[in-house]
């Protein structure tokens, strides 16, 4: 089969032929039908994360079941499916209280072991999802950028007369404005730099109030202005830039809510003073439970989120390179490849 594969340390890929995975007794063999690029993808790619080599990466996909373990339950050949990336024990305490994204041997489709950047991929049976028949391949393949919105904005608790402030108009940003207009916020504001124009159009569409985030004083200005005053009771930061966070204190009343899905990866300055004085509380957001990833097909599936806006590209799977030089010119808001 063709499949992209992280084959050195250091930056690099290759697209090449590899042989076709067989599915242990719990696991099933999917056709990949289609599977989106993500940011931590590109951080393998790029060779800043540690991964082991070879590997196939790519956790953003959803296919047709055509062959199934021995053990395998509740699946079978033809079945279109999803799939969770969070490949937990099952024994530890935090899986034994609903909180496997914490698990203390964590493994991550596309990180851990071989991902869907391939014509198949071997998954647990435990991470699939039966895809909806109203929905496409492509939107299967969305679940995963969803799912993480979802739980940054549940996290948030985002609920009715909200005003929230997403920073970061990228697929999860994107997610995360409908998310929290889906759970009833009155107003969604994004923020993005002036490269984001693109994406910045898509969170218009999408029925966001949007602005540059050129400083910290002009995001107020905004939020101040579109508010009348009252600030956003909510920001969620989906930069993954540490400079963000300062902002997203300031933007937010006394009381408000911070939450971080992005993930930087410098030290980031906090004016702890603000934090103290408007009792600001700050949530992390990391991934998603499997519960979480079915409701978020839910939102999906009943049309209150959508993902034709931000899918931007589809590219064969053999066009990996033209896929990531769109990505990195900022062409593109998500790059869907069809293997």
């Amino acid at each position: 089969m063709l499949a992209v594969v992280k084959d050195r340390k250091g930056p690099g890929f290759a697209v090449k032929d590899v042989p076709v995975p067989s599915p242990a007794q719990d696991e099933v063999l999917v056709r990949v039908r289609a599977v989106g690029i993500c940011g931590t993808d590109l951080t393998i790619i790029e060779g800043k994360r540690d991964v082991p080599i070879p590997l196939i990466p790519g956790h953003e996909f959803a296919g047709e079941v055509v062959e199934v373990g021995s053990a395998v339950e509740g699946f079978r050949v033809g079945d279109r499916v999803t799939s969770s990336l969070i490949v937990s024990c099952g024994e530890c305490q935090y899986c034994r209280q609903g909180m496997e994204i914490l698990c203390d041997r964590i493994k991550e489709i596309g990180i851990h072991i071989n991902g869907a950047f391939a014509e198949y991929v071997v998954v647990p049976q435990k991470t699939l999802v039966a895809l909806p028949q109203n929905l496409t391949f492509e939107d299967g393949a969305s679940m995963d950028p969803i799912a993480s919105a979802y739980r940054a904005v549940c996290k948030a608790l985002v609920g009715p007369e909200d005003v929230v402030v997403v920073f970061g108009p990228g697929p999860i940003g994107l997610y995360a404005l409908q998310v929290a207009l889906a759970k009833g916020a009155a107003k969604v504001l994004c923020f993005g730099t002036k490269p984001d124009s693109i994406r910045l159009k898509v969170a218009e569409k999408l029925g966001a109030v949007t602005g540059v985030a050129s400083d910290e004083i002009g995001c107020v200005s905004v939020v101040r202005d579109t508010t009348g005053g009252r600030m956003a009771d909510v920001a969620i930061d989906a930069t993954g830039s540490v400079s963000a966070l300062s902002a997203c204190t300031r933007v937010l009343r006394k009381n408000g809510r911070v939450c971080i899905v992005g993930i930087p990866h410098d030290a980031a300055i906090v004016t702890l003073a603000e934090v103290v004085r408007k009792e600001l509380r700050l949530y992390g957001s990391f991934c998603y439970t499997l519960p979480e990833f079915r409701a978020s097909l839910q939102l999906l599936e009943n049309g209150s989120v959508v993902t034709e806006p931000v899918i931007s590209h589809r590219l064969p799977l053999r066009d990996f390179e033209e896929a990531l030089d769109l990505i990195y010119r900022r062409e593109a808001v998500k790059v869907m490849l069809i293997p």
